[in-house]
C-alpha cells in the first residue's frame, strides 16, 4: 500500500514545492487503493491512489469528456506516485443536499449531457463500474449493445460468484426478452455519466450541482435517470427538470432493466446481499 510520506515528498518534487510543504491526510482505504486530501500552503486536492492505473486514467477521460457539458472536478495530474498511480483532482467543497430547486437543475443538466450526440453506442474505450470493468465494444444497435456489452457480463461473472440456477435463468429469460423490448423504443447514442447514483453527485456552496466518478458511454440517457432511484426515489422535479414521465409503463420496465444490470454488479462485487433484488427485479420484467 501507498507510503503516505514518501507520496508527499514526491508531489513536493513533482511541484517544486519546499521541502516538508505538503502533507497527505487520508479519507478511505480498500485493498486496492486510497484516497486522500492533499494539503499545501496554496490549496487542497483529491488525491485518488491505485496499484493499477487503469481506472485513473478512465475516470479522468470520462471527466475530461463530461467536463464542457456539466460542472465536474478538474483534474491536476494523473501519472505514477509513490510506487502505484494517482489521479489528483480539484479539491470541491460540497454543500447540503439538493434542494427542490436543484433536483430540477440536475434534471435540466442531464438533458443537456444527453443532448451531446455520439456515432455508435459504447465508447472508445473500457472502463469501470465500481471494481468491475465495463465493456464499451460500440454498436450501432442500443438493443444489442446493452444486452451484450451489459448484461451478459454481469450476468457470466454473477453465476462464476453463485448465483443460483433460478435466478441465473430469470437472468438469462430476461436477456432473451430484452432485445424485442428495446427494440420498441427509438433510441440515438447520447452521453450518460454512467454510473449516476446519488453518491455521485452533490452540489457547491454557491449551490451549483457537480457530478464525479463518472463511467462514460454513448447510450440511451434513460440509464442516468434509472440509477438515480436505484437506492430510493427521485423528487418529482427533477423529472419535470428533464421532460420525462415517470409514471409512463415503458419508462418503469426500462428503469427496471437498466438498473438489473447495476443489482448484478453489485452482487459480483458484494456477494448475495443483492440476490433478493435480482429476484424481484427479474419476476417484476417477465410479467410483461
Amino acid at each position: 500500500m501507498i507510503d503516505i510520506d514518501t507520496a508527499a515528498r514526491e508531489l513536493e518534487v513533482l511541484w517544486s514545492l519546499p521541502g516538508r510543504d505538503c502533507r497527505l491526510q487520508p479519507l478511505g482505504q480498500s485493498g486496492t487503493g486510497l484516497t486522500a486530501i492533499i494539503h499545501t500552503p496554496a490549496q487542497r486536492f483529491f488525491l485518488k491512489w491505485m496499484r493499477d492505473g487503469g481506472p485513473l486514467e478512465a475516470e479522468q477521460d470520462g471527466l475530461i469528456r463530461l467536463a464542457p457539458v456539466v460542472r465536474v472536478p478538474g483534474w491536476r495530474y494523473l501519472g505514477p506516485l509513490a510506487g502505484g498511480q494517482a489521479l489528483i483532482l480539484e479539491w470541491l467543497e460540497l454543500g447540503q443536499s439538493l434542494s427542490h430547486g436543484q433536483w430540477r437543475e440536475l434534471g435540466e443538466l442531464l438533458r443537456r449531457l444527453h443532448s451531446v450526440p455520439g456515432e455508435q453506442f459504447g465508447y472508445h474505450r473500457d472502463n469501470w463500474i465500481g471494481a468491475s470493468r465495463q465493456y464499451n465494444a460500440p454498436s450501432a444497435d442500443w438493443a444489442t449493445f446493452f444486452v451484450n456489452q451489459r448484461l451478459a457480463p454481469q450476468w457470466r461473472w454473477a453465476c462464476q460468484r453463485g448465483l443460483p440456477a433460478a435466478e441465473a435463468g430469470q437472468v438469462e429469460a430476461v436477456m432473451a426478452l430484452a432485445m424485442d423490448w428495446l427494440s420498441e423504443v427509438t433510441v440515438a447514442p447520447s452521453l450518460v455519466h454512467g454510473d449516476l447514483w446519488s453518491g455521485n453527485l452533490g452540489t457547491l456552496t454557491d449551490g451549483t450541482v457537480v457530478l464525479f466518478d463518472p463511467a462514460v458511454y454513448y447510450g440511451h440517457g434513460e440509464v442516468d435517470l434509472a440509477m438515480l432511484e436505484l437506492f430510493g426515489p427521485v423528487p418529482e422535479e427533477c423529472h419535470r427538470g428533464y421532460g420525462i414521465d415517470p409514471h409512463d409503463p415503458a419508462v418503469v420496465q426500462r428503469k427496471t432493466l437498466y438498473n438489473l444490470y447495476h443489482l448484478l454488479n453489485h452482487f459480483v462485487l458484494f456477494g448475495g446481499g443483492y440476490l433478493n433484488a435480482i429476484t424481484r427485479s427479474c419476476r417484476t420484467l417477465l410479467s410483461y
